[in-house]
């Protein structure tokens, strides 16, 4: 009946576009972090698991890698740890789950495996500079949080070991990107500052963002009809509905009859559909359901999913959101986007600065 729900909630405004509602609004500076260093390193507490049940035999991390693949101030990054983190994300590219890392250009990735591990060591060496520590207690829970997300103990060993890592291992990667977060929180993002003028600068600029669209809350009864049924079945579907309405009519509760009748997920919640507005829904569905009154039950109505009777609940008409209703999330955007500009150009002058090395292979 409904068609798959890609909108994004009108409450995070998608400032723009679906992809920035949640790639800036929604997440912190932390997350942030995640996301730009993310697999082996930087990844363990969001896409750890993913590339854990990966397929690990990518193409191009074997073959002629040599001991030292590049140095950073003289410390060297060994082959082992390149190709390591190649085969996670490799993996995870596989699964989907790193489109930043989609190229199945080997030289493309071998090329990217190994300017993240530079960066990683340019930033853990900041880390080491400044003196900034994870404390123990920290670990242990960012552990235990990994571990219950792959399913427990056993499950946390038979991934270790399919990956090739000792705990010992994990224990170094994780601590080493807390360290690293730890850095960048200090830094870059507690810096980070947004004033009232540039919010409102915002808001008044992209009034196209803060408009919300007419919606209506209804609730459903549907009897569904398969793909190629039978006049049979149609008949049958149909009568199925008409008694319903039938019951209603008499003064039954919509939800009550939806409840016993319904033949999707909504029928445990009286069919309630929540709010949607124009777009989500079947053309046929929509037009009934916008055109009803509030309160009123509709005739039987026919979509490709089999028969259905719609109560409207509610309505409400086309507006802007007012400021002050998006003065926060419009504030934390635009410190999220600074936070991103802020986070590449501290990056890119720690390796100005650092004498790296690249091995030819």
């Amino acid at each position: 009946m409904t068609k798959p729900r890609g909108r994004r909630s009108l409450e995070c405004m998608s400032l723009g576009n679906s992809k920035a509602c949640h790639s800036s609004v929604k997440e912190g500076s932390k997350d942030m972090i995640w996301k730009v260093f993310v697999v082996g390193i930087m990844a363990w507490t969001c896409a750890w698991g993913v590339s854990m049940g990966a397929d690990q035999k990518g193409q191009g991390a074997s073959g002629d890698v040599p001991k030292v693949v590049a140095k950073v101030n003289g410390k060297a990054i060994s082959g082992e740890q390149y190709q390591k983190l190649f085969k996670q994300m490799e993996g995870s590219r596989q699964a989907g789950a790193q489109p930043d890392s989609a190229s199945s250009d080997p030289k493309a990735m071998k090329e990217q495996v190994l300017e993240r591990l530079i960066t990683v060591e340019v930033l853990s060496q900041k880390a080491e500079q400044l003196k900034i520590q994870a404390e123990p207690q920290e670990l242990d829970e960012k552990i235990q949080e990994i571990q219950e997300s792959l399913g427990g103990e056993q499950a946390m060993k038979e991934a270790l070991q399919s990956h090739g890592l000792s705990m010992e291992e994990l224990r170094a990667d994780i601590q080493r990107s807390m360290r690293i977060q730890k850095l960048l929180e200090l830094e870059v993002f507690e810096k980070v500052t947004v004033d009232q003028g540039e919010v409102k600068g915002f808001y008044d600029s992209n009034p196209q963002v803060f408009q919300v669209p007419e919606q209506v809350r209804a609730r459903h009864i549907i009897v569904r009809v398969k793909e190629g049924a039978t006049e049979g079945e149609k008949k049958q579907a149909k009568d199925a509905i008409q008694k319903a309405a039938e019951r209603i009519k008499k003064g039954e509760s919509f939800e009550e009859v939806a409840k016993q009748v319904s033949q999707d997920g909504t029928a445990q919640r009286g069919g309630d559909l929540g709010y949607f507005s124009r777009g989500q829904m079947v053309p046929e569905f929509e037009k009934v359901a916008f055109s009803l009154e509030k309160d009123k039950v509709s005739q039987v109505v026919e979509t490709k999913f089999g028969y259905h009777l719609i109560k409207l609940e509610d309505k409400k008409e086309a507006r802007t959101l007012g400021f002050q209703e998006v003065e926060p999330k419009i504030a934390e955007f635009l410190r999220q986007k600074k936070g991103e500009e802020q986070l590449k150009a501290y990056v890119d002058n720690l390796r100005s600065q650092a004498k790296i090395e690249r091995a030819g292979f």
